[in-house]
């Protein structure tokens, strides 16, 4: 009975082990601080929908952390931003050369912003780690432009919402991108010689100078150099929303100008129209006196 009994243990180790391998290896991926299961824990992306849908429940997870008060949990989510956007990087291949090179250049930021949004974390500023967040939105918003809308429409929009553009966010023709490739002419443009220039450059994601100033009545020619990777825009709305004052467009490395005249004295915001770029805090203002 003793040698049974020891053979019968024996064999039910030997039927446990597959059972307890394989729930070590379904419990090997590490959990977030806090308890909070993570990202991190999965597989790389297999293709781009699949680290489309990771990229947002990373988004997401870290707004909930920002919301609870959780800002050292914020690693184990900021961290999966790299790889994320080599996996999206990889499944953009496809995509025309034009619109690879957009993504391309957008995903080149989530490393830093993944390291951004630690060290704020870390730091416990949760103002600064709202802030990596809409620049995170901002990135998002510009990747999901690029793709077809079938590949990604299944897929929330951050916060569980399509974001839809605003009236002062629309081009003269009403398109979504703010009407960037000058669907129609501005409403402030003006064919005249100019009495003076002013020159904005932009890159990812700022206007330099971030605040400008014209005579109210005076012909301006307004210059937009980009200086970034990407497309940008420079807009400013009608005060009514039924088009846009000043619209000028610049792909990367070139200059978009133009010249307007504005009678209305006031200040006037300033927009990159973009998908992404006014959310990443691509904003300024006009003042006219």
């Amino acid at each position: 009975m003793r040698l049974n009994a020891k053979f019968t243990g024996f064999c039910l180790v030997l039927a446990l082990a597959p059972v307890a391998i394989a729930q070590q290896e379904r419990g090997s991926g590490h959990e977030g601080h806090g308890g909070m299961s993570g990202i991190g824990a999965q597989e790389e992306p297999a293709d781009g929908a699949t680290a489309w849908a990771e990229l947002k429940e990373t988004r997401d997870a870290i707004a909930k952390l920002i919301e609870r008060s959780r800002l050292a949990d914020v690693h184990n989510q900021a961290e999966r931003l790299a790889p994320l956007g080599l996996a999206l990087s990889d499944g953009a291949k496809s995509l025309p050369q034009e619109k690879r090179k957009r993504i391309e250049a957008t995903l080149r930021q989530l490393p830093e912003l993944g390291k951004t949004l630690d060290k704020a974390g870390d730091a416990g500023d949760a103002e600064a780690t709202r802030r990596e967040l809409k620049r995170l939105d901002g990135v998002i918003a510009l990747i999901q432009a690029q793709y077809p809308a079938d590949v990604l429409s299944k897929v929330p929009a951050p916060g569980g919402a399509t974001r839809k553009p605003e009236p002062s966010e629309r081009g003269p023709a009403g398109d979504e991108h703010g009407g960037h490739m000058h669907s129609a002419q501005p409403l402030a443009e003006v064919d005249v010689a100019p009495k003076a220039t002013l020159r904005v450059q932009s890159g990812e994601f700022k206007f330099e100078p971030k605040s400008i100033t014209m005579k109210a009545g005076e012909p301006t020619r307004l210059e937009l150099e980009n200086e970034g990777a990407i497309e940008h825009a420079l807009i400013v709305a009608a005060p009514d929303g039924k088009g846009d004052w000043i619209h000028l467009h610049a792909l990367a490395n070139a200059t978009d100008s133009g010249t307007f005249q504005i009678d209305q004295p006031g200040t006037y915001r300033v927009l990159c129209t973009v998908p992404g770029h006014t959310e990443a805090g691509m904003v300024g203002e006009l003042v006219v006196r």
